[in-house]
């Protein structure tokens, strides 16, 4: 159970009402999910909250497959079901093999990954575990995704590990017929 409650939208007042539907339309759903719903305790903050997510995840100068494995990185960096869950199949979708992502959940193998694979996920790791990005990883990211993409990439592993810290403040958990791939 939610320590907060998950705010339906006709709770909500009509400044409320528009920020929930936009977070469902940057989404492309007509419903919030419960993530999302219990920041909406704070209507402003989770509309600008989201807004940013939106942005990262649909309009982000990183390859679509790199970005995915990035989020994914993220959540398991926090053992983040949701986040882990919702965001390794489509990192499948976007080209990152069954192996690398297998790699990535246990925490083992990481032959198995491609060099731009290694290079996202060691700036992830350093960035979530060292609280630092060493020149080397920093350089290789850059390399390989550019200015925009580094930038992109750290505000990716920011947004996200601000959202696994959520769930575990908050003690969110995964919708109703979700199971944990984790």
């Amino acid at each position: 159970m939610a320590r907060v409650p998950y705010v339906e939208r006709d709770e909500l007042d009509s400044e409320g009402q528009r920020i929930y539907d936009q977070i469902a339309a940057d989404r492309g759903r007509t419903e919030v999910g419960l993530q999302f719903r219990a920041l909406l305790n704070s209507p402003k903050a989770a509309g600008h909250l989201t807004s940013v997510g939106a942005a990262l995840r649909f309009n982000s100068s990183i390859p679509e497959g790199l970005k995915e494995l990035a989020i994914s990185t993220t959540g398991r960096e926090w053992d983040s079901e949701i986040i882990w869950s919702a965001h390794s199949p489509l990192a499948a979708k976007g080209g990152i093999s069954d192996a690398s992502l297998e790699s990535v959940r246990t925490c083992k193998d990481p032959e198995s990954l491609t060099a731009d694979e290694v290079t996202v996920t060691r700036f992830v790791h350093q960035l979530v575990q060292d609280k630092q990005v060493s020149d080397d990883a920093f350089a290789a990211a850059e390399d390989l995704l550019g200015v925009q993409g580094v930038v992109d990439l750290s505000l990716i592993v920011s947004y996200y590990s601000g959202l696994a810290l959520l769930q575990i403040a908050l003690e969110l958990k995964l919708e109703p017929g979700r199971v944990s791939t984790l």
